[in-house]
């Protein structure tokens, strides 16, 4: 049986683990060369542009107050606008999270089809070249 103190232990190592893994995609995001407002807006874009864009970005502000609010935003689940359609984030998730199941569902329904028979012959033909071959697969 589980203990609470194991169970929290993990919950807080895995909270930790994605808390590491986006504040280092935001830091290497930063770090890519180039102007994320030049690409977007493209060269014929006057000044005033893209000092506009910067600031609707936050792209003005310090790294550390950019930290800070892409953190308050995840906290609200507020993954704000695609750069690219406009679309609410959230809205293009929930909107792809029922065909992304039914994807799951299938792939485990193939990998439970091929992998019960083949384990079962594995198991039958114990150190032979037919549980060689199988284990290979």
């Amino acid at each position: 049986m589980l203990s609470s103190t194991y169970f929290f232990s993990r919950l807080f190592s895995g909270v930790a683990v994605i808390f590491g893994v986006s504040l280092l995609v935001f830091l290497l995001i930063h770090l890519v060369p180039g102007d994320p407002v030049a690409v977007m807006l493209g060269e014929s874009a006057t000044v005033a542009d893209r000092v506009q864009l910067r600031q609707a970005l936050g792209l003005d502000q310090s790294l550390l107050q950019q930290v800070i609010h892409y953190y308050s935003r995840l906290l609200h689940f507020d993954l704000g606008h695609s750069i690219h359609s406009g679309q609410v984030v959230s809205q293009m998730i929930a909107a792809r999270i029922l065909p992304t199941f039914y994807l799951t569902l299938a792939a485990l329904l193939v990998a439970l089809v091929l992998a019960l028979p083949l384990g079962i012959i594995a198991a039958l033909a114990k150190n032979t070249w037919l549980d060689q071959v199988v284990m290979l697969l």
